[in-house]
């Protein structure tokens, strides 16, 4: 039970990162953080299994000193020509045989459970480090996709003969600024000649003045 809830958060995980993009970072981090928790269950059991095994094996080993008492009991009361007791302590050796056969059988199982959790919560821990390490790039994938999304929207959204017939309004103004700038420059120049014209033919009146 424990390791088929530790498959589902682990494949849940992955999934919901799949169908939204909306929060890759946070999404990856509770993800993993249910995995650390369900990995924590998974060695919590394991420890009880083998907590079980050892107390079965105590109990086993238990029986086993009885089994040696109940023997030496037998051969004191045959010595001592108690049959009766001698046949009790034989029954009794027999019953805890009977249970050293049960609670070995139990212990066996339990090391068996134990083992076969502890294989499969190893390959859970390789699967949840290598999702860990993964995670930064996994993020900047999904980083990226909504990045592009974002882009491919902006773009679709986009008013291109607008924008284009703006660009054109503005190319237009800064054109007639530009002739009205060339044109001022004309009339300028041509009043700068006027008056130099104008002070030469001064000059040739004073001189033809000076000369009469």
């Amino acid at each position: 039970m424990v390791f088929r809830r530790l498959r589902e958060v682990m494949t849940a995980g992955i999934h919901e990162l799949i169908d939204t993009f909306e929060e890759p970072e946070m999404m990856l981090k509770q993800s993993i953080r249910e995995m650390e928790a369900e990995i924590t269950k998974a060695e919590t059991t394991i420890a009880k299994q083998k907590t079980l095994a050892n107390k079965f094996q105590g109990q086993a080993d238990e029986a086993r000193k009885l089994i040696a008492k109940r023997m030496g009991q037998a051969q004191l009361a045959i010595e001592a020509g108690e049959e009766e007791l001698a046949r009790q302590a034989l029954h009794s050796k027999l019953q805890y045989e009977e249970q050293v056969q049960h609670y070995e059988k139990l212990h066996a199982e339990a090391e068996r459970h134990a083992d076969e959790l502890t294989k499969q919560l190893e390959e859970m821990k390789e699967r949840y480090q290598l999702l860990k390490d993964r995670k930064q790039a996994t993020i900047a994938q999904a980083e990226a996709a909504k990045a592009k999304e974002k882009i491919s929207h902006t773009i679709a959204n986009l008013d291109c003969e607008r924008i284009i017939s703006g660009f054109e309004r503005i190319e237009a103004k800064i054109m007639e600024k530009e002739n009205l700038s060339k044109l001022r420059n004309t009339h300028e120049s041509y009043d700068v000649q006027m008056t130099k014209f104008e002070q030469a033919q001064a000059v040739e009146e004073e001189l033809k003045k000076m000369k009469a």
